[in-house]
């Protein structure tokens, strides 16, 4: 089957960690200036926006509430209070830096946003009160903006006679699709990816040969492949989960790589999706088990039902050893070596990330008692004589 677009459900940029430059969503700018259109519904446009500007709000509310916080506090002297105070000042405007994300993504990636205007209303109307995809299923009224989305790319197909692979993990994106015979939908990126990719199949070999001198040990691709995965897992800051004698809260957490598996990697069955083909290189995802380890600081506190407030308790440590399943993306130049002797291919690992970590790791009950040495302490000479003349 061969599409002419490419478009995204807004899930797709969720489970990416509304991160539009990097992941599988940072793939898309291969299609900037190719043959292949990447399409972007207003409405798929704006719920992004939405959930780009909360990210953007989360830090600048922080900051503020610190700010705020320390100053009653007696922690921030005015000195201080002012400069971050002009630092908050200054911060981007969240909707403001969500729209910049969003116009660096368009023209990353070339792509064209489907006005909303471009659904037939009197058609979404129909389908609602005939219930028909994408209100099939109970309790869909609020999928008015599934519709708008899906019915304006349907008719942008239509009028340009292109046919669209549309990504989403929703059902009622499936079920709309099956009757459709303008857009197809597939419930992940990589798989896209790959069948958008008219070479994969013959990129396949080169990654099976990446991942073959992986498992000879081939000293440069090894440490490199390892150095770059721990960074990314040390990159990830997982909420915790956990139950107590009390409640509490991380502090933030801390992981790191205890040791990896690329699953069919010894006996060369590796599940393999080419995502990316290019004149110098390739990328491609495969799937991996990770093990690492969690540490984060617990602090625990109770409520005063008086003072309607929470009144802190101490604090511990916790360290988990975790597993959980993931994907690799190998980022691949190659270039041949030709010596005298003999020639040969040369690969290197330009860009490893990380997919698919846990946002979340249940640590299970953390045992904490007030008599616990970490919640102990004393003032220090509270007991000597004061020192003068009288």
């Amino acid at each position: 089957m061969t599409y002419d677009a490419l478009t995204i459900d807004t899930q797709v940029v969720y489970s990416n960690n509304l991160e539009l430059d990097a992941g599988l969503v940072g793939q898309l700018n291969q299609f900037e200036g190719g043959l292949v259109q990447f399409l972007l519904s207003e409405i798929n446009l704006r719920e992004i926006h939405k959930a780009l500007t909360d990210k953007a709000k989360s830090p600048h509310d922080a900051l503020s509430k610190a700010i705020k916080s320390g100053l009653s506090n007696g922690q921030l002297e005015e000195a201080q209070q002012s400069a971050l105070s002009g630092v908050l000042e200054t911060m981007v405007k969240p909707s403001d830096h969500a729209k910049k994300q969003l116009e660096d993504f368009l023209h990353a990636t070339g792509g064209e946003i489907v006005a909303a205007d471009q659904a037939d209303m009197k058609a979404i109307l129909d389908k609602y009160f005939k219930n028909e995809p994408p209100f099939a299923s109970k309790g869909k009224k609020n999928e008015f903006p599934d519709a708008i989305a899906l019915l304006s790319l349907e008719n942008w197909a239509i009028q340009n006679q292109k046919r669209i692979l549309a990504v989403s993990n929703d059902g009622d994106w499936k079920t709309f699709a099956d009757q459709s015979e303008h857009i197809d939908v597939v419930d992940d990126l990589g798989k896209a990816l790959t069948l958008l990719n008219e070479l994969a199949e013959e990129t396949v070999p080169l990654a099976k040969a990446v991942l073959g001198l992986i498992h000879a040990d081939d000293t440069d691709l090894v440490h490199r492949l390892r150095s770059s995965l721990e960074t990314e897992v040390e990159s990830e800051f997982p909420y915790l989960e956990f139950d107590g004698p009390m409640p509490g809260e991380d502090e933030g957490t801390n992981m790191s790589l205890v040791d990896f598996e690329i699953h069919g990697l010894a006996d060369g069955n590796t599940e393999i999706d080419i995502v990316r083909v290019g004149t110098q290189g390739f990328a491609f995802r495969v799937p991996a088990h990770i093990v690492a380890n969690v540490y984060a600081e617990i602090s625990f506190s109770i409520r005063d039902s008086i003072d309607k407030d929470y009144v802190p308790m101490g604090s511990t440590s916790v360290e988990r050893e975790i597993e959980f399943e993931a994907f690799l993306l190998f980022e691949i130049s190659h270039f041949l070596n030709d010596d005298e002797d003999e020639k040969s291919v040369e690969y290197e690992i330009e860009n490893l990330e990380l997919l698919g970590a846990p946002s979340s790791v249940d640590v299970g009950y953390i045992e904490y008692s007030l008599a616990d040495d970490d919640y102990e302490f004393e003032f220090e000479n509270m007991n000597e004589e004061p020192v003068g003349d009288g």
